[in-house]
Formats: C-alpha cells, sequence, structure tokens
C-alpha cells in the first residue's frame, strides 16, 4: 500500500498515476484511468486499486492490492440539520461529545463512511447503510468485512481508510 497527502494543486489523477507507476514499474503516462457507472475512477489494465480524496488545501491518495477507500475532510463548523445523516447511535455520540470535539467527531464519522462508500464503488445513497461505533480516535465497529483506520493528517484534517479485507466472512 502506497499513500500520498500533498498540497493542492496537484491533481488526485496525476499522484494516482505516480503511485500506481511505483507498484507496477510502469511510466505514469502510460497508465489509463477510466470510470465506473457509478464514477469511481479505476484502472482496469493493473491488478492493483486506487481512492483519492480532496478538501480544503491538501489531497490524499493511496494504492493498494485490495478495494480501498479513502476520504480527507477539512474540520470545520457542521450545521446541525447534517446529523440527520447519521444512525442514532452515531448522533447520540456526536451529542455526547464536548461541544468543542462535536465538528472533529462528525467528521471522522463522516470521512469512515465515505470511505466505505468509496472502497465498494457504492454512492452516497448508502451512507446511512454503515454504522460506526467511535470511542474518540478508537473505531469500535464498522461494516463487516472492511477494515477501517484514521491516518495521520495536517492539524485541522481528518483522514480515514477503509480497506475490504481478504477473506469476509
Amino acid at each position: 500500500m502506497n499513500l500520498c497527502i500533498c498540497r493542492q494543486p496537484d491533481s488526485i489523477e496525476a499522484i494516482a498515476r505516480r503511485l500506481l507507476a511505483k507498484e507496477s514499474g510502469m511510466n505514469p503516462e502510460e497508465i489509463v484511468i477510466s470510470r465506473t457507472e457509478n464514477g469511481k475512477p479505476v484502472c482496469s489494465a493493473l491488478p492493483f486499486y486506487f481512492s483519492g480524496s480532496h478538501s480544503g488545501d491538501y489531497l490524499a491518495c493511496v494504492t493498494a492490492q485490495q478495494p480501498v477507500g479513502l476520504d480527507l475532510e477539512q474540520v470545520r463548523p457542521v450545521h446541525p440539520r447534517l446529523l440527520r445523516a447519521l444512525s442514532p447511535l452515531e448522533q447520540a455520540y456526536i451529542l455526547a461529545l464536548p461541544q468543542t470535539q462535536r465538528d472533529e467527531g462528525f467528521f471522522r464519522l463522516w470521512t469512515l463512511k465515505e470511505s466505505w462508500i468509496k472502497c465498494q464503488g457504492g454512492r452516497l445513497l448508502q451512507f446511512r447503510q454503515a454504522v460506526f461505533q467511535l470511542d474518540g480516535t478508537r473505531i469500535l465497529s464498522g461494516p463487516a468485512g472492511y477494515s477501517f483506520s484514521f491516518l495521520q493528517t495536517p492539524a485541522g484534517y481528518v483522514l480515514a481508510l477503509c480497506v475490504q479485507e481478504e477473506n469476509p466472512l
């Protein structure tokens, strides 16, 4: 697995090509990226997966040998109506946090959900199908068949990674 977090104006596809070239030994210019029916970028000519995200001044991209999803979000004030996008369990978690930690807590849940959707090539409509239980930055539970983690980021950002397990049973 290769990960790159950098400042924009580079593009996710340019970074993906460089990371895929590193994995495959090809030249970045030879790597063709297309999109699935759901809009997920893929490189079907190589046995590698990638995912990227951008927010604020940064973008991130990851490559792996199994399906992977990555979501980066700059922590910012969250309108209370966005809590409706969360499950009752997740809403209770956010509301139990001290007021000063709620925005970051929300984006921790948000990035986990987005990374899961990206990993499986799904659509945003599936957002509520993934329910997570957190204890601060520890992920206690999430959808079966996937592993999740938070990755180190610049201050004020949250980055979540979802990797499909090889034998999800």
